[in-house]
């Protein structure tokens, strides 16, 4: 019931002008970036605030916020409640109580001394508890994850359990279920709710149905004790798959190493425990020795034993791996499906295991000549080093990570100038704020900040600013650089969601949700402190959406005068991570549980893929990103041949996540229920089907494909994106990727809808194609076709 968050070069078109490389040396770096910023439309007030954006990211002062705090102390978040650690449990206390009135509240509707209107406002009801709770879940999600002080980290988590637990046995609360049953088994309150609020309804009723709630007595009890039993297999697995073996380890001689280079083999050699008197070193499975082997050795017996050490032999992940996926099956089969793919995938935009299936095995046949013309070029490179050998033999997958290493450097250019002058953090965030403002009316201002209200001093508050409703829509805390403790990931959190709470009555929830042993005294004032706004065009009040925006950057060298530059991977990450953000702020809907990212699991990587697209586009390239001292754009060429360079293994490594994809399907088939069921000959029959490399006898490795257990049947998400992300680039934006016109396409027909409309539905008009309006075995075969595209010039 309550779901929590976790190209080709463009020519110049008619209006878009594009800037002269030399024009502007002779100006300062903030009057080169104003002036080609007026050139392509972005007026000179917003500049301002792109200038001090830009000043604030490219000199962080490490101990200090970005912005001068103003105002009276507060707490996290500017919410009172939150002034101290201990306070976190109070508030989730608090936040208990509360939710019980609503509980009770919704399980009396359509009693007939409460009347219809309460059967007409379960769905709103519902959502309002959702809400409520996510509100401090989702925040503490991020507080035990993000913030340095572990008092306030520990209280956080037990805020999160705490909750989380109430929020397992409202999963399977029969009185809201027969609740929402009635409300939408009611002809005339069905017909009464609109579009949006029905999508949320289904939501609702799947996820109730998914925690196997309209099942008898004993049969729900047998669920809920499986579903306990996942939880732990899962996190077992995950402590496994991350676990590095220390007490199985592989002795490599150091002749077998003799070719190495000498700097990194001496760093391996101190790494490493060195036995002296034997010649060898004790290598740990998993380990950073073991990937530098098989990643540098030129010895293909050294790679060989490296590769062996960690992926055969580690039976215990495989064991956890195999028992987790029969209590999934067995759930599954509970709930009357055939198999766990078929459960998750039911409320997926691929409908069905079948339909994922198909689409893999396109996209497959398209991409395997690439990739296996790619391996060709490297079996010879192996045929060369080994000329000398009685019998060179063929690739393995122990040289997968050597001849790729030696095949991108042998296409890599030696003399290319580093990209990273051009890629300060301030040119490129005041480069994707003009790419939002031409496309969707939106940009960022720097905002200030209240003594208490962020969890590090050197999180930046961004106010994301609409051009069309006159001021704030949303706010985006940037934790953009690294410190002891935080996650090396970079991520997208959302704390809060839109929502519309004008129509939340929050005065009939005591009088319709109290009951005996309640307190009298409850909490029924704003306990998060959410300021809810209008905005012209909207009718109603909302709460705005917050969201943290998560990276691990370094701080800035002293060597380029204290500015912060970041390697190009690193703005990849950025342009990603925004993408969802931003998703986050349009998509500003009436109920929580369809706001922003609250969408398809196979949708929501579509606009943080776009970004990507967006990103080496010349047009884009010329907004964000210019020479930390001079100003200058960064030369197109330069990007064109250092993205040429990366994309060399691209083929290989879509095939590796199309195999991925396929095999996390046969681990969640109908083939978990056969006798003799094999983690080991499933991944060895798909190898040998659609692999790159000879089967590996009694392989181990799937025991460490820790995504087994998060994504679970939807792993193949992420290529399902990249094809329609491919496909909205081409037909939307191509052409002309600074369009207005293409850029409130995008946002009308699919942005702000989050997950309050059919995503089949959404794409079709976005993409004006009728033939993938209804999910079917033909439009997810048509998406396959439309293959993965790419993002390299």
């Amino acid at each position: 019931m309550l779901r929590l968050e976790r190209s080709s070069e463009a020519l110049e078109q008619p209006g878009v002008h594009l800037w002269n490389p030399t024009r502007n040396l002779h100006m300062s770096r903030s009057q080169a970036s104003e002036t080609n910023a007026l050139e392509v439309g972005v007026p000179p007030m917003i500049e301002k605030d792109h200038a001090l954006l830009c000043n604030l990211l490219n000199k962080p002062r490490s101990g200090e916020s970005g912005r001068d705090v103003a105002g009276p102390p507060t707490g996290l978040f500017k919410i009172e409640a939150l002034r101290e650690p201990r306070a976190f449990l109070t508030l989730a206390q608090t936040t208990l109580y509360r939710a019980q009135l609503l509980v009770n509240r919704i399980a009396r509707a359509g009693e007939e001394d409460v009347g219809m209107d309460e059967l007409r406002r379960v769905v709103r009801s519902l959502d309002r508890l959702s809400d409520l709770l996510c509100g401090v879940i989702d925040m503490a999600e991020l507080v035990r994850h993000a913030h340095p002080d572990p008092t306030w980290a520990d209280a956080a988590n037990a805020a999160y359990e705490h909750l989380c637990n109430f929020m397992n046995i409202l999963n399977t609360h029969t009185g809201l279920y027969v609740a929402l049953k009635r409300a939408m088994d009611d002809h005339a309150v069905w017909q009464s709710l609109s579009e949006e609020a029905r999508a949320v309804a289904i939501i609702f009723l799947r996820d109730f149905e998914k925690s196997g709630i309209h099942l008898p007595p004993q049969e729900r009890e047998r669920f809920v004790e499986l579903s306990d039993q996942i939880l732990v297999l899962g996190r077992a697995f995950l402590q496994d798959t991350s676990a590095s073996a220390p007490d199985s380890v592989t002795e490599i001689p150091v002749d077998l190493l003799e070719g190495m280079d000498s700097q990194l083999l001496s760093t391996l050699m101190s790494s490493a425990e060195y036995n002296r008197r034997r010649n060898v070193i004790a290598v740990v499975p998993n380990s950073w020795e073991a990937h530098c082997i098989s990643k540098h050795a030129p010895n293909s017996q050294a790679r060989r034993l490296a590769y062996m050490a960690s992926y055969t032999g580690r039976h215990n992940p495989v064991a956890i791996l195999e028992s987790l996926l029969k209590a999934r099956d067995n759930l599954s089969k509970l709930t009357g499906k055939r198999s766990f793919a078929e459960m998750t995938l039911v409320d997926k935009m691929a409908g069905t295991p079948r339909n994922v299936e198909n689409f893999l095995r396109i996209i497959s046949q398209a991409q395997q000549p690439a990739a296996q013309s790619l391996l060709e070029k490297m079996s010879a490179m192996k045929q060369k080093l080994e000329e000398g050998s009685q019998q060179p033999p063929a690739l393995q997958a122990w040289d997968r990570d050597f001849y790729a290493e030696a095949y991108a450097r042998a296409h890599r250019a030696s003399d290319l100038p580093s990209l990273s002058p051009y890629l300060s953090l301030g040119s490129v965030f005041t480069g994707l704020s003009r790419l939002f403002y031409l496309l969707y009316g939106i940009h960022f201002r720097a905002a200030s900040v209240q003594p208490g209200e962020l969890w590090s001093p050197d999180v930046l508050k961004l106010d994301v600013v609409d051009e069309n409703e006159g001021g704030v829509i949303g706010t985006i805390y940037c934790d953009l650089f690294s410190r002891p403790g935080k996650p090396s990931s970079a991520a997208h959190y959302t704390v809060r969601c839109s929502r519309r709470v004008d129509m939340d009555d929050t005065e009939c929830d005591m009088k319709l949700g109290w009951a005996n042993g309640m307190p009298q005294d409850i909490d029924m004032s704003n306990l998060l402190n959410v300021k809810p706004v209008t905005s012209p065009g909207r009718t109603g009040v909302f709460q705005q959406p917050v969201v943290v925006l998560m990276t691990d950057f370094q701080w800035p060298s002293p060597f380029h005068g204290g500015i912060s530059l970041l390697r190009w991977h690193e703005v990849e990450t950025l342009f990603h991570e925004m993408g969802h953000a931003v998703h986050s702020m349009i998509g500003r809907t009436e109920f929580h549980n369809v706001s922003g990212t609250r969408c398809a699991t196979d949708l929501v990587e579509l606009p943080s893929i776009l970004m990507e697209h967006f990103l080496t586009d010349k047009n884009v390239i010329q907004l964000a990103a210019h020479h930390h001292k001079s100003g200058a754009p960064l030369p197109y060429n330069l990007l064109v041949a250092h993205l040429h360079t990366n994309s060399k293994l691209d083929a290989l490594d879509a095939q590796q996540q199309i195999l991925l994809a396929a095999l996390d399907q046969w681990y969640h088939s109908e083939r978990v229920g056969e006798p003799g069921f094999s983690t080991v000959a499933g991944l060895e029959e798909l190898q040998s089907q659609m692999g790159m490399f000879p089967v590996v006898p009694n392989s181990t490795w799937q025991g460490q494909f820790g995504h087994l257990f998060g994504y679970g049947a939807t792993y193949y998400s992420y290529l399902f994106d990249r094809a329609i992300a491919a496909r909205v680039w081409q037909k939307l934006f191509s052409g002309n990727p600074l369009s207005r016109e293409a850029g409130e396409k995008f946002k009308k027909e699919m942005l702000q809808h989050g997950g309050g409309k059919n995503p089949w539905s959404m794409l079709s008009s976005l993409l004006d194609d009728e033939q993938i309006a209804v999910c079917d075995e033909q439009a997810m075969e048509t998406i396959g076709r439309w293959g993965l595209g790419h993002v390299a010039p």
